[in-house]
């Protein structure tokens, strides 16, 4: 017999997409705001909630490398306050070609926004197209 505890899946909580081919930054859009507000009464979020943030880079290239971060910030009247680096577990270093990246992220206090951030420090010769999904997992698990 299954139990209870293994039948609880994560609930998907944003998906958004975003594509890089220059040396610059780009936030992913996860739609209107492009970023996660995330609050007790967002759909699928419980407060204790775990957050993982999956990511896929796609390309058919192999030669300019991406990295990927995470930033939360506080809320400033219905959008998001300034960003700065959110709490997560250590961060894979920027690489080339298809790419697959799980992010765990602790929500701090008084910062309910959540923006997902692709970097290309150098390199125009391949495009990354970006998918990130936002994930909440039940804290009792």
């Amino acid at each position: 017999m299954t139990t209870s505890r293994e039948k609880v899946k994560p609930r998907l909580l944003a998906s958004g997409t975003a594509s890089i081919a220059t040396a610059t930054t780009v936030n992913v859009d996860f739609g209107t705001p492009d970023d996660v507000w995330i609050k007790p009464s967002a759909a699928g979020f419980k407060p204790g909630d775990r957050l993982v943030v999956a990511i896929t880079g796609s390309t058919a290239g192999t030669t300019d490398s991406t990295s990927f971060s995470v930033q939360d910030a506080p809320d400033s009247s219905g959008s998001i306050g300034t960003p700065a680096a959110a709490d997560t577990d250590t961060l894979p270093a920027a690489a080339a070609g298809n790419q697959y990246v799980l992010i765990a992220v602790r929500l701090k206090p008084g910062r309910p926004w959540l923006r997902v951030r692709a970097t290309r420090a150098s390199g125009t010769t391949d495009t990354l197209v970006v998918r990130a999904m936002l994930l909440a997992i039940p804290h009792n698990l």
